[in-house]
């Protein structure tokens, strides 16, 4: 299943006119559009940059965070989204991004306790249901994962990854037709998912369609070539129709 971080398109500290808040603004935005674009250096180096300029603002923080995440450093994701709630301690999303932070450091329990406090802020934030949800379903607990996206999907019904882990839960339950229903919704919300295609592909091959399966596998290393799970299945896909 795939956790899902926030960055921060909205102004939760208090708003200001000053040169430096303008231009952290400015590197704000041209952050987000590197990091949309995949460009984690220049992403990094454009929320460096507007935390230079204004260090009481949370969302550079915030977004410096993911980038770090992204990136592979967790303890310094973790370092920046503590500042940003230091700033901002209402910022849900660095509540959230904190709360995977401390997943990815081996915390899940810290973690968990994020993602309630965004939920008290925020009953109805999608990214601290899902990642609830990922984490009931890590223990065990496909129904109330399942409970948790149905949940987060009510407002949010065109987040892909929502759709992706609502479907994954589905098929480890062994009901592959509805992950098939849930992975084709995730498709049309952005049909180049990769990980969206590999288990569509699963799927299939539950299904006895290892043709189909077969076309899925290939559809997302087509998106992402070093995907290192597609190549397995696709390899044993095809040593099993030769």
């Amino acid at each position: 299943m795939l956790h899902g971080f926030r960055r921060a398109p909205r102004e939760p500290s208090r708003p200001s006119r000053s040169a430096g808040r303008r231009a952290a603004l400015r590197q704000i935005a041209r952050g987000t559009e590197l990091l949309s674009r995949g460009n984690l250096a220049g992403a990094r180096a454009s929320f460096e940059s507007a935390v230079r300029a204004d260090p009481d603002y949370a969302p550079g923080w915030n977004n410096l965070g993911v980038v770090r995440e992204r990136l592979g450093e967790a303890l310094e994701a973790l370092q920046h989204f503590n500042q940003a709630l230091k700033l901002s301690p209402a910022f849900v999303d660095a509540w959230c991004n904190k709360g995977l932070a401390l997943l990815h450091l081996g915390r899940p329990d810290r973690g968990e306790e994020c993602f309630r406090a965004a939920l008290a802020l925020d009953p109805k934030s999608e990214i601290a249901l899902m990642n609830l949800g990922i984490l009931r379903a890590r223990g065990g607990d496909l129904d109330g994962a399942m409970k948790l996206f149905g949940t987060a999907l009510e407002d949010s019904p065109d987040y892909p990854t929502l759709w992706l882990n609502l479907g994954t839960a589905f098929l480890e339950a062994k009901n592959a037709p509805r992950a098939l229903q849930c992975f084709n919704v995730a498709l049309s919300r952005r049909p180049e998912f990769p990980e969206a295609w590999l288990q569509k592909g699963r799927a299939l091959l539950n299904e006895g369609s290892a043709e189909d399966a077969l076309f899925c596998f290939e559809r997302a290393l087509q998106i992402r070539p070093a995907f290192t799970e597609a190549q397995r299945a696709l390899a044993i896909v095809r040593e099993t129709m030769t």
